[in-house]
């Protein structure tokens, strides 16, 4: 089933700031916050923890590669005082996962229940609260850090979904794509400025400022976001009539105004949901992989200082930033004008998302001790990945704008088992052995996973209003059948016991009367016998006087 393609006003006329790029760009900022809070811990784990606790084998890349120190003595840090070995720290950076897998579901639901601004507010609001916490437990011990880690996945878990939640009631259709780009591209905005942020901040104060400073940043958001956005257009007191003449036109009946209940074994028996699922956990294997062990990689294998790691770490998310942007343009242009329908584009779109980064991790494996190159191939596969929030990302509120938040909580949900499985990966295989060889391992896994799950999605994806998005309707309209043909029946067993008693009342009218007939006919007869011929004319004279010889 397809939607409305509905041009939109100029600008003028929507009041030249149209309000859904003002809510864009408010969830924008709520991911750039996002992403800062949850990945300052890759870079300032570096910081934290002794180097001579940090297996690294900068003696074995020196004598492979030949590097020298020249790059490694730009920044004077202290060093850190936490004994943790890569195992260990694996399970801190991954821990944020254990959280974040149990409130996608709820949350998705309880955005498309409750409203997305509602959810999105009060999940950074506990998220910014969780990050002023961590260097208290992390002083306490690793096991208090893992917890708090935990606690903060468990608050930002929600903010993915209900988000979906939020495109499927502002964005029109041939928009969703640079919408949704411009809103996710917070992830990539927060890691670029997390990084270099937390080197400077640690350069100035000490590592624990990190999550002070920018735990606060985190509650300001909060504020803004509660002043400024609204769940729907329809409640948004400040939109232009004309906007919301147009939103609600062009997102037509695809999406019901009440929530309707989810049709759980339809979306798990489909395979354009499975399309998106397989896609989204293959995304994470890579996606997580590179953003959580990149700043390792940099410092251990190209020996990188914790100045230049940040620039290095976070410049890639630069690359996917700008290049998400660029093909969301494209390719809602390329749907307005027809070129393209939405299911080619989506497949288009996370083709490049996946297969171009499998390529360029293959490629690092090649040119290990090239610098330039290694950064080159790195910017790439990080770069190219951009493309994911124009293909799988955006997909299920093409094939379920009822429900895009609760899907996207279900394929979010089994997204994160990579994000803390990926580390523990790269833990488990670099510990102590801080080698290329070992690191190949970990490129040749993310290269297969990106390859699989992206011919899955080519092979089974939609880009079509899926039928059990109505199914709220669908019911609705059976139950008003049911209701329509038990009314008829009772109209017309009505009907049919009105004519049975007008029938009796006819017969018992005709019989009664032809029984009086009877009565005076014997009652005529009899007199005339007894009167005689005066008496019969008297009795003829009176008949026409009596009603029962009256003719009908």
């Amino acid at each position: 089933m397809t939607t409305p393609t509905v041009k939109p006003p100029p600008l003028k006329a929507q009041g030249y700031l149209p309000r859904r790029y003002v809510v864009a760009f408010m969830s924008f900022l709520g991911f750039v916050v996002n992403y800062m809070l949850r990945v300052n811990i890759n870079l300032t784990i570096v910081a934290m923890v002794k180097t001579s606790n940090s297996t690294n084998s900068s003696d074995s890349v020196q004598e492979v590669c030949g590097f020298d120190d020249e790059t490694n003595s730009g920044d004077d840090f202290e060093e850190g005082e936490f004994e943790w070995n890569e195992w260990t720290q694996g399970l801190i950076t991954g821990s944020f996962f254990w959280g974040y897998f149990w409130t996608q579901i709820p949350g998705g639901r309880l955005a498309e229940v409750v409203g997305a601004r509602k959810v999105m507010g009060v999940a950074m609001t506990f998220a910014s609260l969780f990050t002023l916490v961590v260097p208290v437990a992390a002083n306490a011990g690793y096991i208090p850090l893992i917890m708090v880690r935990v606690l903060l996945g468990l608050a930002e878990g929600a903010t993915f979904p209900c988000n979906h939640a939020l495109l499927s009631s502002w964005a029109p259709p041939h928009e969703r794509s640079i919408l949704a780009s411009t809103i996710y591209a917070g992830s990539q905005a927060g890691t670029i400025v997390a990084y270099p942020m937390a080197a400077a901040i640690i350069k100035s104060l000490n590592w624990e400022a990190v999550f002070y400073i920018q735990g606060c940043i985190g509650l300001v958001w909060c504020v803004a976001w509660f002043v400024i956005v609204a769940d729907s257009p329809s409640t948004d007191k400040t939109i232009s009539k004309v906007e919301l003449e147009y939103i609600v036109s062009a997102i037509g009946d695809t999406k019901d105004k009440k929530p309707p209940p989810v049709p759980v074994k339809a979306a798990l028996t489909s395979l354009p949901f499975w399309a998106i699922l397989v896609a989204n956990v293959g995304n994470n294997w890579g996606f997580f992989t590179l953003l959580t062990d990149l700043p390792m990689y940099m410092n251990n294998m190209l020996m990188q200082d914790i100045s230049s790691n940040a620039l290095l770490s976070g410049l890639p998310y630069l690359g996917m930033w700008i290049f998400s942007v660029v093909v969301s343009i494209v390719g809602d242009k390329m749907l307005q004008a027809n070129i393209l329908t939405t299911q080619t584009f989506r497949k288009i779109a996370n083709s490049i998302a996946h297969l171009g980064p499998a390529v360029a991790l293959l490629v690092l494996t090649f040119v290990e001790c090239n610098r330039e190159a290694t950064i080159a191939f790195l910017f790439i596969a990080v770069s190219l990945q951009g493309a994911l929030y124009s293909g799988f990302s955006v997909n299920h509120v093409d094939i379920s704008p009822n429900f895009a938040g609760t899907l996207y909580g279900i394929t979010n949900a089994f997204g994160t088992f990579p994000g803390w499985l990926a580390p523990l990966t790269v833990g488990a295989l670099t510990n102590g052995k801080q080698t290329f060889q070992q690191w190949r391992k970990v490129f040749y896994i993310a290269a297969a996973i990106f390859t699989v799950d992206a011919v899955f999605f080519i092979i089974f994806a939609s880009g079509e209003v899926q039928d059990w998005n109505y199914v709220y309707d669908d019911r609705q309209n059976k139950q008003h059948q049911r209701d329509t043909e038990k009314g008829k029946e009772k109209k017309e067993v009505g009907k049919e016991n009105e004519k049975d008693t007008t029938k009796k009342k006819d017969t018992e009218g005709v019989t009664t009367k032809g029984k009086k007939d009877e009565v005076n006919d014997i009652e005529g007869e009899t007199t005339n016998k007894r009167s005689g011929s005066v008496i019969s004319t008297t009795s003829t004279s009176q008949s026409y006087d009596n009603p029962a010889f009256t003719s009908d």
